[in-house]
């Protein structure tokens, strides 16, 4: 064997020798020390991000790095977040992690030139980063069909100092779920390619996004079927003359309506009513096809609908406001829909 080629190799196992040395002492360390944690305690997030579990603001972990496999036996220098020269040198190193400060640990050659980096990121228990909705929790999940398609919005804490670092949606057994974050950062779109609306959810989806501050992040979990979070749009409502309107499906829901019949919840009130369409009266009305409805002058009328064979959110209520001139006479005029 060639003589450089020998001494490479001799290098090459004492590295190794030497890291497996300190790994061992490092876990008899943490043996002897509870607050001392080692291989258990960080996992990888996604390529050059690291995260360490942190139990208490007293937790220090030893965390490996590593340079990169082509660099064994190099002589490599390291910084932390690009300004902290560290004495440690060599492919791979051991870096100490107290409490919650993580921190971004760059290495490079022995002429100056950046090689790689590793992202250390401290998970903590605590929910600071985004804020929890008693009614909806933390993340709240919807779709306005069964396409396949979904969205879902969060909103930030009060002194929002984070973002989002990694997002992850899956099945049980393998799927093909994509996701894309908004300019803002307030919500994702994502859609799930191998979704049928025609066959039956045997597995849930199941999302965690991981929001970042600082050093520190934070995961948040929602498990759904896509039936769970359906939610139609807004129901139309046209004129038909001058005492009947017409409701219709809206145009995002799914055909046939046989197929994804949807249940309309009519309520109607006379104008000298204070008409409030979140109490429904006596004149409520139910059915399930696209239906028209007698008005009078002065009436207002909400609809809202909803999937008939999935206990699912209602749509948002549209109103419709038969308006009369100061004369009693009825305004020849189509009527705007309002959200409520």
């Amino acid at each position: 064997m060639h003589f450089k080629a020998k001494l490479g190799f001799i290098l090459t196992l004492h590295t190794n020798m030497f890291f497996l040395f300190l790994s061992t002492l490092l876990f008899l360390q943490s043996s002897a020390d509870g607050s001392i944690k080692t291989a258990e305690s960080y996992w990888t997030l996604k390529p050059n991000v690291l995260v360490v579990n942190v139990d208490a603001s007293e937790d220090v972990n030893m965390v490996p790095l590593i340079c990169g496999e082509a660099y064994e036996g190099k002589n490599i220098t390291w910084t932390r977040n690009n300004d902290e020269n560290l004495e440690a040198h060599g492919n791979r190193i051991v870096v100490t992690v107290e409490a919650w400060k993580g921190g971004n640990y760059s290495c490079f050659n022995s002429e100056g030139s950046y090689l790689n980096h590793t992202l250390v990121l401290a998970q903590w228990t605590f929910r600071k980063i985004i804020k929890n909705n008693p009614e909806k929790g933390y993340i709240d999940c919807s779709t306005n069909n069964y396409g396949g398609s979904f969205k879902c919005k969060w909103e930030w804490g009060e002194n929002r100092n984070g973002h989002v670092v990694h997002i992850k949606a899956t099945r049980p057994g393998g799927s093909n779920i994509s996701c894309s974050l908004d300019d803002r950062e307030q919500s994702i779109t994502c859609l799930d390619h191998d979704y049928c609306p025609y066959a039956e959810e045997v597995e849930r989806i199941n999302l965690t996004i991981f929001f970042r501050s600082s050093f520190v992040v934070e995961s948040y979990n929602t498990k759904f079927y896509i039936m769970d979070i359906v939610r139609p749009d807004i129901v139309p409502i046209s004129r038909i003359n001058k005492t009947s309107v017409e409701v219709r499906y809206p145009h995002s829901w799914n055909t046939p309506s046989s197929y994804f019949p949807l249940m309309f919840q009519v309520v109607r009130c006379r104008k000298r009513e204070k008409c409030d369409c979140s109490k429904p009266n006596l004149q409520e009305i139910l059915f399930t096809q696209s239906h028209q409805l007698p008005v009078k002058k002065g009436m207002c009328v909400c609809v809202r609908a909803r999937d008939e064979f999935c206990n699912s959110s209602w749509s948002d209520w549209s109103q419709y406001k038969c308006k009369t001139r100061k004369n009693g006479k009825q305004r020849n005029r189509e009527p705007k829909l309002k959200m409520l």
